[in-house]
């Protein structure tokens, strides 16, 4: 019951001064009233004593639904047992609206057994749950969704309706249809806090273009046409077709339009402009097409003397980066009607080349300071980089110490009729200046010690400028891992006869540490699985670095397409602290934008050994909102079908790195002769893999994988055959753990690093295999620039296996095999190694493989290989010898995103008779 004390409260002025207009604050008592007032009037500090009765017994929270009551808790500072604080209800209510989801915030205070209650009442925002279009037929439903405002699962807000139905009408207005009218109408479900938006138009009588007022030769420029609907939009993009056309024909200035339209007919009046001609004279460097790089006055511009002498500079310069030195290149510009012409004359003179650099003065290794300089001996000498290279080498001498450092003069001397140049810095070294002592001042939170481990500046070091400034920051960014963001670091250097004292003067401010954090933007991404990436937490020192972090891990989850964190208006000071040190408290907000977590993908493709194929793969990486992956691929070929259901847990028993996955993979193979066709075997497994892993650092993983699979063997040619597991149904239970090191730059398209691992395959009756054995797979490969364009790729595999107790012969599914695109590329798939009776490859328990490539880029994508690999496989670790098989070759390579496509021929270097001299494979991927 709501007593007249309660209603007075409500509307009381000397309330409203207490707790700001944008808030209600409702008590039921007159006790209460009273000592509100006498707070407010008499009292200094903004809290309230506990002899006030003002202590929180209970916080509830009525009108949730988008959220759960823990979340908004969380983003509040007043809680059970504390006293009721006028400033931090109205902060935590303000921080709560950042959330982005509040109409309205009611703040409630009731008398409650020896305190009071707080009860939060909110009116959220509304979600649109579904647009529903009715009445269109000219426009499509995809296109007025696009133009309109609102959008599906977004927040409803009732006062931009009006805007946007005043949108959409002129969205139809600008398409051609003058006399739409559009009603905008909404349903409403409070019980799901969800609105549907109902879009009635009635389109009436487009506007259709009847003629066409245009120039002829540019009536064939444009894609509308007599009868077409009067659409603006389409008017401005041809308006921009022509432009791009009239631009290309080196037309100076096209004008076209404004256009009208009147009574059917549509006006675009075009004015082309003079034609722009440039001519070069005197060339044999440089084609004339790469010199009309440098003219860039091509577009929209007046030509002036100023630009084309501009651009003579511009062509002057590449000649002198190319050892041009003597060139010179003048222009004219000559007009005639319709006709602009632009002359450039060029005098090329003798390529220099850059045969010496020497110095003078110096006592520094002249090769250390060749090493900080632009020009190079021996390459062409381009006198632009003289200046740069004076600075660096002022700047080098200066980082070590030599303050007085000066490049007196730089002599050059000619030799061969000027085909040659020899340089000569003549340098003043000067005296050397070192640090003789290092202070430290205005420190208090942080330890002499402490700021000793980053200043990395001792005294005996070479004074510079460069390193003092490093040392400056870094201990800037020690201060902020302790929350000292405001800290000023000053750094003094007194020099005296060649000696520095450098002195450190800190001003560390007052700490900040984290106060809440508030997440928005995430409708379906749980809140817990956004927190669990967060290196930040609440009363936690306020550090930049963990922000950045914490950005980089939330984006590697793959959820989202734009994270944003930011600091709010700080909190104000710790609480309790406010008697201490003062503490600032900074709030903080990550603004999220989600992606579509779901996916489907089709992919169609050729190889030499499957022929035709492709792939169907839809997923969803959000499952539950808990980021947990579901997904299903079918791949299919001329020799194979695969169907892949698949789902990944991130986070297994909640650990971090520790993802589970679980797979089932039916799989119908068919091993043919590549030449022939004929099937020498086929395989149906229907297997189920569950596995976990964890990364051990950014770059060593480790895995524990369980497999059981049910392998049915038919058509099995009788060569093939070495046990009774090779064919009929045989079920194979294995464990393999595996580890992995990958340092590689790119893994689609690597040009530095290590890919290495090793995978232990164990099966045993104990885990209910039928047959038993172990097998050991090694993996390296190594990935080295040479220099720009060319990689030298090489990789090292082998592996042996061997069976145990009833299993003589590994069955044939789990033999190893070489030969093909990825191994030893001068022979068939499969087809190196051991072979039956008539000659069918029976695969075998031990392999090596090694394949060294030098892959050369050719520009605009291409690129070549030149390959050597070689392998051998071996039916038992007793027959093993140190022969191995060669091929070598030429590849060509086009790159995509994810890796080439590409087309080798590998020929072999010790053929047997009876084989072909190599094989030519088709694929995608590189082969290691």
């Amino acid at each position: 019951m709501i007593t007249d004390v309660q209603r007075q409260m409500n509307t009381s002025p000397i309330l409203h001064l207490f707790i700001s207009p944008c808030l209600r604050f409702t008590v039921s008592a007159f006790l209460i009233l009273i000592m509100l007032v006498l707070s407010y009037f008499l009292m200094p500090a903004p809290a309230f004593t506990a002899d006030s009765k003002l202590v929180i017994k209970a916080i509830e929270v009525h009108g949730l639904t988008r959220i759960k009551k823990e979340e908004f808790k969380n983003m509040i500072n007043l809680h059970v047992g504390d006293i009721i604080d006028r400033d931090i209800l109205k902060t935590d209510i303000k921080r709560a609206f950042k959330k982005g989801i509040f109409r309205d915030i009611e703040a409630v205070a009731e008398p409650y057994e020896d305190g009071i209650k707080l009860k939060y009442i909110v009116d959220e925002l509304p979600v649109i749950k579904r647009i529903v279009i009715q009445g269109n037929s000219r426009i499509s439903k995809r296109q007025i969704k696009k133009a309109f405002i609102f959008r599906k699962d977004e927040d409803f807000r009732e006062d931009l309706l009006a805007s946007g139905r005043i949108i959409l009408q002129h969205f139809y207005f600008i398409r051609g249809f003058p006399d739409a009218k559009v009603k905008i109408g909404i349903e409403k479900d409070k019980a799901s806090n969800e609105v549907n938006i109902n879009i009635q138009i009635r389109e009436g009588e487009p506007l259709v273009i009847k003629n066409i007022n245009i120039l002829p030769e540019a009536g064939n420029r444009i894609k509308l046409s007599e009868g077409d609907i009067f659409d603006m939009l389409r008017v401005e993009k041809d308006i921009e077709r022509l432009k791009r056309h009239y631009r290309k024909q080196k037309h100076v200035k096209p004008v076209i339009g404004k256009y009208e339209f009147k009574d059917g007919e549509l006006t675009i009046p075009i004015t082309p402009g003079p034609v722009l001609e440039v001519i070069f004279k005197g060339n044999t460097v440089f084609r004339s097409k790469k010199l009309s790089k440098e003219v860039t006055f091509l577009d929209d511009e007046e030509v002036t003397g100023e630009l084309v002498q501009d651009a003579a500079y511009r062509i002057e310069r590449l000649y002198q980066k190319k050892g041009y030195d003597y060139v010179q290149v003048s222009g004219g510009i000559e007009k005639e009607e319709n006709l602009i012409r632009v002359v450039f004359f060029i005098f090329e003179g003798k390529k220099t080349t850059l045969s010496e650099i020497k110095f003078e003065g110096i006592s520094i290794s002249p090769e250390a300071v060749k090493a900080i300089i632009p020009i190079r001996e021996h390459k062409p000498f381009d006198r632009g980089l003289l200046t740069v290279s004076r600075e660096s080498i002022i700047g080098f001498y200066n980082s070590l110490g030599y303050l007085e450092t000066d490049v007196k003069e730089i002599k050059e001397d000619f030799l061969r009729d000027g085909s040659e140049l020899s340089i000569t810095f003549i340098v003043h070294q000067g005296p050397q200046t070192k640090i003789k002592k290092v202070n430290i001042t205005g420190n208090t939170a942080v330890s002499i010690s402490e700021i000793k481990k980053v200043l990395q500046i001792n005294p005996g070091n070479p004074f510079s400028e460069i390193d003092i400034g490093d040392a400056r920051y870094r201990i800037l960014s020690l201060y902020g891992k302790f929350g000292y963001i405001n800290a000023e670091v000053e750094a003094e250097s007194i020099l005296d006869n060649g000696s520095a004292t450098v002195t450190f003067k800190i001003t560390e401010s007052e700490p900040f540490v984290f106060g809440k954090i508030i997440i928005r933007g995430n409708d379906k991404t749980k809140n817990k699985i956004i927190r669990r990436e967060f290196l930040i937490g609440e009363d936690e020192p306020y550090h930049y670095e963990a922000l950045f972090l914490t950005r980089q891990r939330l984006y590697k989850l793959g959820l989202f397409t734009d994270i944003s964190i930011k600091p709010l208006e700080s909190s104000g000071l710790k609480r309790s602290d406010r008697e201490k040190e003062k503490t600032h408290i900074q709030d903080i907000l990550v603004d999220l934008k989600e992606g579509n977590p779901g996916v489907v993908e089709l992919g169609l493709g050729y190889g030499d050994y499957e022929k035709i194929r492709g792939f169907f793969d839809i997923s969803y990486s959000n499952l539950g909102g808990y980021n947990r992956r579901i997904g299903f691929r079918a791949e299919l070929s001329s020799i194979e079908s695969r169907y892949l259901l698949n789902f990944r847990e991130p986070w297994l028993f909640n650990k971090p790195s520790l993802p589970l996955s679980v797979s089932l993979v039916k799989e119908n193979i068919k091993s043919v002769n590549i030449d022939t066709r004929e099937i020498m075997y086929k395989v149906n497994k229907l297997s189920l893999l569950v596995g976990v892993e964890k990364e051990l650092t950014s770059r060593l993983k480790a895995s524990l994988n369980y497999e059981y699979t049910i392998v049915e063997t038919t058509d099995v040619e009788p060569g093939v055959v070495l046990s009774k597991e090779d064919t009929g149904t045989l079920g194979i239970s294995s464990i393999y753990p595996s580890l992995f090191y990958d340092s590689r730059d790119n893994p689609f398209n690597p040009t530095s690093g290590s890919f290495r691992g090793i995978i232990l395959k164990f099966a045993s009756r104990a885990f209910l295999s039928e047959t038993e054995f172990v097998k050991v797979v090694f993996q390296n490969a190594w990935y080295s620039r040479i220099k720009k364009g060319l990689i030298f790729a090489f990789a090292l595999k082998g592996g042996i296996a061997h069976g145990f107790g009833d299993t003589v012969e590994l069955p044939l599914v789990e033999r190893f095999f070489l030969g093909g695109r990825t191994t030893v590329r001068g022979y068939d798939h499969d087809t190196l190694g051991p072979k039956g009776t008539d000659d069918s490859p029976t695969g075998g328990n031990i392999f090596a493989l090694a394949n060294g490539e030098l892959r050369i880029s050719l520009g605009r994508g291409f690129g070549m290989v030149t390959f050597l690999d070689g392998g051998n496989v071996w039916k038992k670790i007793s027959e093993v010898n140190p022969v191995l098989r060669y091929t070598t070759g030429l590849g060509l390579r086009y790159n995509t995103p994810v890796g080439p496509v590409r087309l080798d021929y590998g020929h072999k270097l010790n053929k047997e008779d009876g084989e072909s001299a190599g094989e030519i494979h088709f694929s995608f991927g590189h082969a290691f």
